[in-house]
């Protein structure tokens, strides 16, 4: 009776202990086949690609080109009265010019769009910059040369298949005054010059060191900062009106820099002018001699623009 007993408390026993998974039954036919152990494989780093290597130069020089292209207005051809002579300050002898149509940009030379084409030693923070603003900041480039702007022109005009230029002084007087027969305003766009111009009265904070383009109402063409803002150079050397030399109505297509002429008429005043000197028909004078000026810029102009 104790064997009997004693039997039945170890079947018990077993029974439980299988049951809790401490005692397996053995696994007949094929020995179960051990996992190989998981070997881990490091990843080599991967090489963060440059600013440099990030930023597409031609997609960027297209979307600069094309917004130029449409920034471009028509300014149809007729006859004005060019010049003043019924102010008190800078009187200029009035005379009548005939001109042909011609496009004129809305503004002045961007910084961005003279980077793309000039500036060839670009850093990371540049590539970086352009990559977040691809348009810039909308700032006028200054402090440029006469061998500099023609460089600029043959790149500009060889990527985009037009033949961008300088204005004459007579086309760029004629945009000013909105294309009409003669001034509507005193100054481009406004008898009000706080309205129409960043100049030496109305200077604040910052913008006594620069300002933005196209800050200011517009002339009645669409044409931004016509008074004040930069000083803008002119095809034409400086000379007065004389019978022996008068000004050059129209460009040529092929007008970058008068050959042999440093002295170049500018038109619109700058940011640190005086009120006077913001009138359409006021005349400045730079002498380029190599070197540009903190106080002049260009604005583009084309005969024609090819579609």
């Amino acid at each position: 009776m104790r064997r009997l007993f004693i039997t039945i408390i170890a079947i018990a026993a077993l029974t439980a202990a299988s049951a809790q998974g401490i005692i397996r039954p053995k696994t007949s036919g094929a020995a179960v086949k051990k996992k190989p152990a998981t070997t881990i494989r490091h990843k080599k780093p991967q090489r963060t690609p440059s600013p440099k290597e990030r930023f597409d130069m031609d997609a960027h020089r297209k979307r600069l080109v094309n917004k130029l292209l449409g920034d471009m207005v028509y300014v149809k051809g007729g006859t004005f009265t060019a010049g003043c002579d019924t102010v008190r300050f800078n009187k200029e002898r009035a005379r009548e010019i005939t001109l042909d149509g011609y496009y004129i940009c809305k503004y002045e030379l961007s910084m961005a769009l003279w980077d793309a084409f000039m500036k060839d030693n670009w850093w990371d923070g540049d590539y970086e910059y352009y990559t977040k603003n691809p348009m810039g900041k909308d700032y006028a480039k200054c402090n440029i040369s006469c061998k500099e702007i023609q460089t600029f022109l043959e790149r500009l005009n060889a990527y985009c298949g037009q033949e961008f230029r300088l204005p004459t002084e007579a086309e760029w007087e004629y945009a000013a005054i909105e294309g009409k027969p003669k001034a509507p305003y005193r100054f481009s766009g406004s008898n009000n010059a706080n309205e129409v111009a960043v100049y030496k009265d109305n200077l604040e904070g910052e913008e006594k060191k620069s300002y933005y383009m196209g800050c200011k109402k517009p002339n009645g063409l669409g044409l931004y900062d016509m008074s004040g803002g930069l000083a803008e150079m002119c095809y034409d050397p400086y000379n007065t009106y004389s019978p022996d030399r008068p000004v050059t109505p129209n460009g040529k297509k092929d007008y970058k820099c008068p050959p042999g002429e440093h002295t170049h008429v500018t038109k619109g005043g700058h940011y640190q002018s005086l009120v006077h000197e913001l009138y359409p028909w006021a005349r400045g004078l730079w002498i380029s001699d190599g070197y540009g000026a903190w106080y002049v810029t260009i604005r583009l102009v084309a005969t024609e623009i090819r579609k």
